[in-house]
C-alpha cells in the first residue's frame, strides 16, 4: 500500500462548492481504483494524502500534476505501508474553518502565509491532515446526514 503526501498552491482561490465538487468526482473515480484520500485547503494552499496500490496512485498523481488549477507542487513523502491510515473515504475535503483547529499546536499556522511556508515540511503537513481527518470523521459520525454524504 503506497501513501503519497503532497502540497500545492492554488492559481486562484476556489469556493467551497468547487472544492466539494472536486471531492465528489474524485471519490467516484478513487472508489473504482481502490484509492482513499483526504484533502485540506487553507487560503490557497492544498495538502493531500492519497493511499492505494502504487500503480494506481502513480497514475492518479500524474493526472493531478497536470491540473492547471494549482502550481508549486511538491511531493512531501511516499511511504509503503501495510495498511491505510486515511481509509475512511475514497476522497474527502476537510475545510480548516473551525476556530478550535487553530488553537494549540496549529496556532502559529492560522496566517495563510505561515501555513503556505510551513506546509512544505512533511511532518507539519501530515500533522495538519491527521488532525483535520479526525475532526472530519467526528463530524461525519455525529451527523447522519453528513455521514451519508462523506462516507465512500
Amino acid at each position: 500500500m503506497l501513501t503519497l503526501l503532497y502540497r500545492s498552491d492554488a492559481v486562484s482561490l476556489l469556493p467551497f462548492s468547487a472544492l466539494a465538487d472536486i471531492c465528489v468526482r474524485s471519490s467516484t473515480n478513487n472508489r473504482r481504483l481502490g484509492i482513499t484520500g483526504f484533502l485540506v485547503e487553507h487560503e490557497g494552499t492544498f495538502l493531500q494524502v492519497l493511499e492505494g496500490e502504487a500503480e494506481a496512485i502513480n497514475r492518479l498523481f500524474a493526472r493531478i500534476s497536470k491540473d492547471e488549477r494549482h502550481y508549486n507542487m511538491a511531493v512531501l513523502g511516499r511511504w509503503e505501508r501495510p495498511g491505510r491510515s486515511f481509509g475512511f473515504w475514497a476522497m474527502n475535503f476537510g475545510p480548516l474553518d473551525n476556530p478550535s483547529f487553530w488553537q494549540g499546536r496549529f496556532a502559529d499556522l492560522r496566517d495563510g502565509e505561515a501555513f503556505r511556508l510551513r506546509s512544505g515540511d512533511a511532518e507539519t503537513a501530515m500533522a495538519v491532515l491527521c488532525q483535520a481527518y479526525v475532526f472530519a470523521g467526528t463530524v461525519a459520525g455525529a451527523d447522519p446526514v453528513i455521514g451519508d454524504f462523506v462516507i465512500g
